[in-house]
């Protein structure tokens, strides 16, 4: 009982954070419902609260129970007075519009709760046991657990170089936050956190796909996603790559409903935060936010107005990115903490042109992962399918937004596959699955506009 308490204390804390700053993002009612505003609010709250722990630890203040739930009051205690005296929590005004659901409806809706109670349970019965899930992330939240702040010694140790001290720490830092409400190690429940990601990322994949399409269509595509065996197996695996996904799914998508909307702030500041936490999950999260500055400076000066708003609200999408994730990246510059692939040597002109001997090699590879049945069904036949039969539409603003967006990414990752320092394909059979994984609810959400809507923006 008593941990089942803090569990849901734990993950209680980050949720309050989060719905604060999502309400006031939202204070006027933008038609955003209580479930979809939870979802992002528990992606902001992790963010909010790892980053806290951060500063905390630089600040030589021990993790403790006391002194990180003090330090979120502090924070969101003058939102939550704001909400209170306004009397405008939307929390209350978000009631369910009266809707009858078809009994096609009620049958997807069945599976979708039976596959999230599946990923539940495949999290919670089993430990931490994939190489990265404790090697790296539990292996640093259980060192952050024991030294009560984020260990320096642990992070410059070169005995542990193999826990890739240089990783950004959202998810040890969450762990590390259970661990200290359980006051012990626990490798079952501290996995909690990943299906609550899971069932995020699918809530918020429903709400965005449904301005675009109809309800029934909307089902059956969140279906598709949360069936996909990869995503399954990643829901209770205890990788980054989950909750990355998540963070770089809500910065395109909800850019892209800013630009839709001639630049609604308030989707401009949400997809800012959530590139921003996607670099404080994993570090190809840095290029995600750099890719969705220039698709946003793209806009301003080609599509929209160049006006000192538009110019304003971008200085803003930057800055709030820079605000997240300049601490840690000076945090590593500072103490020296090198990335094992990307480093001065493996980016000389010479070592690369010598390695494009690569790319075919990449190229066979990642066209036999698109095709494997067990992890991803028929899902990347008929995307290409679609993407080939339906060009034209993706070639309109802001769809090509995303297009631009999945292109600059799979090229970074393509790049890094030609600098590896390791043998390709050693390092294409243990990344390249999770790396479509982080693309694959953007490419479903695309298949599902480009065969059932109009480019030019959301349904009315």
């Amino acid at each position: 009982m008593y941990n089942l308490l803090m569990i849901i204390f734990s993950l209680g804390l980050p949720v309050l954070a989060g719905y604060c700053l999502i309400e006031l993002l939202f204070f006027k009612n933008s038609g955003s419902g209580l479930l979809e505003k939870l979802a992002l609010s528990f992606g902001v709250g992790a963010g909010v609260l790892t980053l806290v722990m951060f500063i905390l630890s630089l600040l030589k203040i021990r993790f403790t129970v006391l002194n990180i739930t003090s330090t979120i009051f502090i924070i969101i205690l003058p939102f939550l007075l704001v909400f209170i005296r306004s009397g405008k929590f939307s929390a209350h005004q978000a009631k369910s519009q009266g809707c009858r659901l078809s009994a096609i409806e009620i049958s997807l809706v069945g599976i979708i709760i039976l596959v999230s109670l599946y990923v539940f349970f495949q999290a919670l019965i089993t430990p931490l046991v994939v190489w990265d899930s404790w090697a790296i992330y539990g292996f640093k939240a259980k060192a952050f657990y024991l030294n009560k702040a984020v260990s320096l010694d642990f992070l410059t140790d070169p005995t542990k170089l193999y826990s890739h001290p240089d990783y950004p720490l959202l998810v040890p830092l969450i762990e590390t936050w259970i661990y200290i409400c359980l006051n012990s190690w626990n490798d079952q429940l501290v996995k909690v956190i990943f299906p609550f990601y899971f069932i995020s990322l699918v809530i918020i994949f429903y709400h965005s796909l449904k301005y675009y399409i109809d309800k029934k269509l909307v089902l059956l595509f969140t279906l598709l996603l949360l069936t996909m065996p990869e995503l399954i197996f990643l829901g209770g695996s205890g990788y980054a790559d989950l909750p990355f996904t998540f963070y770089y799914f809500i910065s395109v998508v909800y850019l892209m409903r800013a630009l839709s909307a001639g630049l609604d702030k308030r989707f401009l500041l949400i997809s800012s935060i959530f590139a921003g936490l996607s670099a404080w999950t994993k570090n190809e999260g840095l290029a995600v936010s750099l890719f969705n500055i220039l698709i946003l400076g793209l806009s301003i000066l080609f599509k929209l107005k160049l006006s000192r708003r538009n110019v304003f609200l971008f200085l803003e999408y930057v800055l709030i990115i820079c605000a997240i994730v300049i601490p840690w990246f000076w945090f590593k510059k500072y103490f020296g903490l090198s990335n094992d692939v990307v480093k001065p040597d493996n980016l000389a002109l010479p070592y690369i042109f010598s390695n494009l001997k690569r790319f075919p090699i990449i190229l066979s590879y990642t066209g036999k992962s698109l095709f494997l049945f067990k992890s991803w069904n028929l899902f990347w036949l008929l995307s290409i399918g679609v993407i080939i039969t339906n060009y034209k539409k993706l070639l309109v603003f802001p769809l090509l937004n995303i297009l631009l967006s999945l292109m600059l990414y799979l090229g970074i990752w393509f790049f890094i596959y030609i600098i590896t320092p390791y043998d390709v394909n050693w390092h294409l059979a243990t990344s390249l699955s999770r790396l479509l994984l982080h693309i694959t609810p953007i490419v479903l959400f695309l298949d599902g506009i480009l065969i059932f809507s109009k480019p030019q923006g959301p349904k009315k």
